[in-house]
């Protein structure tokens, strides 16, 4: 199985794949899920799991923008896993191109790890895991600011519980 990297997913690259049609119908997570569920040998199940970002808890919940408090939720995981009592959730971003629509995406991601981190701190947790699959040129060309909210001291000892690269 050939994943190129992040690198060489550009906008054209993505237009030129069988699994692409107008970028409406999320075919960039599915064709995500389906690697990952290559890689794993084991479905990746939809989750409604997300993260208050007032109190870090992970909270299972359909519909956050329908009370008053919907902002204060981030959007969901993608997927989550439990193998041998380790909880795996994954995030997964395909962005190509550059521009505003794509910078804030990238800043939500950003955000949004941000308070994975903050929850394995607060839980002092050993056994859950999340893993943040950003594909495509823009993640990758971005990636030094992830690579920068790792390497913060305050994160020392719960980094190795938050996976941030693509799926190459």
């Amino acid at each position: 199985m050939l994943i190129p990297s992040a690198l060489y997913q550009t906008k054209n690259w993505r237009k030129n794949r069988m699994w692409y049609k107008i970028g409406k119908s999320n075919e960039c997570e599915k064709y995500q899920i389906r690697m990952i569920e290559k890689i794993i040998a084991n479905k990746l199940p939809k989750t409604n799991d997300r993260i208050n970002i007032e109190t870090n808890d992970i909270v299972s919940m359909t519909s956050p923008m329908s009370s008053a408090d919907g902002y204060e939720w981030s959007e969901n995981f993608d997927g989550k896993i439990i193998i041998d009592n380790n909880t795996f959730y994954f995030n997964l971003k395909f962005v190509c191109d550059a521009g505003g629509a794509q910078t804030r995406t990238l800043r939500e991601v950003y955000h949004f790890i941000t308070h994975q981190l903050m929850y394995v701190m607060k839980y002092n947790t050993n056994n859950i895991y999340f893993i943040n699959i950003l594909d495509g040129d823009t993640s990758f060309k971005n990636m030094d600011k992830f690579n920068y909210l790792l390497d913060k001291k305050i994160y020392e000892l719960v980094r190795k519980y938050v996976f941030i690269g693509s799926l190459s």
